[in-house]
């Protein structure tokens, strides 16, 4: 049951009248004593933001196939051993059908900076060996302080953005994948068919290759594992308490540089690959959510990736095979949180999400229950209920909403006190498939939830994070 009810619009019937969408996102101030207090600023979707094709480097000196629908972006430094691999599965594309892909469809950017090794000779080897492949190699030099992943992943995807724009950038798809990563055999075709069904971005599947990783423990391959299963019945459990259209189930949790893609509108709105040192396929994810972004986590489109733990870049893979590692040999639990706070940030979600999409998106609904639902979300949020109702009036996005209140609560609540809240995560995988299992059936009963009980059932718990404190 909606909390909302078919009425006049809020805006007639609210004495005190909802502020016009015209704000920006909002920013919440953590100094204030008594509550969130709200900034206007310039929406995070605007000409200013937009990147500049002409202010962007030119990297390569040929224009794409008209035909081209995918550029591949890959940086590299010192891939010589992998790279054989890398390329031939990209040479060997098939379409659904199994028959060989149009090479036409898509281009590959290799970007190799600082290589002292033989990636570049390589490189051009192979694309004699497969003369079909549209295959575009960049060598270049970078100084000490520029020579970290984050910008070379930036310089190579906003080169595939750059070529693209030259054939026009409607329904083109700008795909990133890493140097010692094999794309699946459909990978392309997989891309194609996910984008075309509407979304704006694609989070493909990761599979790493454990078992052919010399020095891989099988107990740093059991955590991995876990953590996989944790992170998969958490996705599950998302999808049946705040279900997206676009990205419905089955489906994961992953968008990282491995096996990521975006269409090329979408990157030029969202001003490109923000330039942070590392992990900088989260910050491209975090980018696209403040744009409330169509994102897909697509189990069709899938690559397989080295489990090496001394990486080319710090952070990413590399860095949690080493925690695990540590972890393992300190037989330190594997810890994550309750599953009772991952199920209840879902359902505040979900529930701000609809108060949210009511404001924003012209639905009707009657005032009461709206500041009713409003003043129990703020309750389980650690929030002011008059600054919530204003963040949520004022915010351009949703994406912007649930982040600027998630940086608040980092502020505000006690972290330790959080960590407190944790169980071993096997424990926690248990207990997420006896929930998952419980709401399934509940549903196939058509048994509904009163949103009102659910929110007044959590009164129990001081204030619920919209982040998740143990990934």
């Amino acid at each position: 049951m909606s909390p909302f009810t078919t009425s006049e619009r809020t805006k007639e019937t609210n004495p005190q009248k909802l502020a016009k969408n015209s704000f920006g996102p909002a920013q919440l101030d953590s100094s204030h004593s008594k509550g969130v207090v709200l900034h206007s600023v310039p929406n995070s979707i605007s000409n200013s933001v937009h990147l500049k094709v002409c202010g962007l480097p030119q990297l390569t000196h040929t224009i794409p196939l008209q035909n081209c629908r995918v550029c591949v972006a890959i940086p590299v430094r010192n891939e010589a051993e992998t790279l054989p691999a890398v390329i031939k599965a990209l040479a060997q594309q098939i379409d659904a059908a199994g028959n060989p892909l149009d090479s036409t469809l898509y281009e590959v950017l290799i970007l190799a900076n600082n290589c002292s090794d033989r990636t570049v000779h390589i490189c051009e080897s192979l694309r004699e060996c497969y003369p079909q492949l549209q295959l575009h190699i960049i060598d270049i030099y970078l100084p000490k302080a520029d020579a970290y992943v984050g910008k070379v992943r930036q310089m190579v995807m906003d080169e595939a953005y750059r070529r693209l724009s030259l054939i026009g950038l409607q329904n083109r798809i700008i795909a990133s994948t890493d140097g010692d990563t094999r794309v699946s055999p459909s990978w392309i075709s997989a891309l194609i068919r996910e984008f075309d069904l509407g979304v704006e971005a694609v989070g493909g599947r990761i599979i790493t290759r454990r078992a052919a990783e010399p020095g891989m423990r099988s107990d740093i391959s059991l955590y991995y594992l876990r953590r996989l299963g944790h992170e998969y019945l958490s996705a599950q459990l998302e999808c049946l308490i705040d279900p997206q259209i676009h990205d419905s189930w089955p489906r994961h949790s992953q968008y990282n540089g491995a096996n990521m893609s975006v269409l090329a509108t979408m990157y030029g709105q969202i001003g490109g690959m923000p330039l942070v040192q590392d992990e900088e396929d989260v910050a491209l994810y975090q980018q696209l959510k403040r744009a409330d972004a169509k994102i897909r986590h697509s189990l069709n489109v899938q690559v397989f990736t080295s489990a090496r733990q001394q990486g080319r870049a710090t952070g990413g893979l590399s860095k949690l095979l080493q925690a695990l590692a540590h972890s393992s040999r300190k037989r330190q639990a594997h810890l994550a949180e309750l599953p009772q706070i991952t199920e209840s940030r879902f359902l505040l979600r979900q529930q701000l999400r609809q108060i949210w999409s009511a404001v924003h998106q012209g639905q009707c609904f009657e005032i009461r229950p709206y500041e009713r639902t409003a003043e129990l979300l703020a309750k389980q949020l650690g929030l002011c209920p008059t600054h919530l109702r204003q963040a949520v009036e004022e915010t351009a996005t949703f994406g912007r909403l649930v982040e600027a209140i998630a940086n608040y609560q980092k502020q505000k609540l006690d972290l330790q006190q959080l960590l407190k809240a944790t169980t071993e995560i096997s424990r926690a995988n248990m207990q997420l498939r006896a929930r998952i299992q419980a709401i399934r059936q509940k549903q196939n009963s058509f048994e509904q939830d009163n949103p009102y009980i659910i929110l007044q059932t959590l009164q129990q718990i001081q204030a619920i994070p919209l982040f998740s404190f143990t990934r």
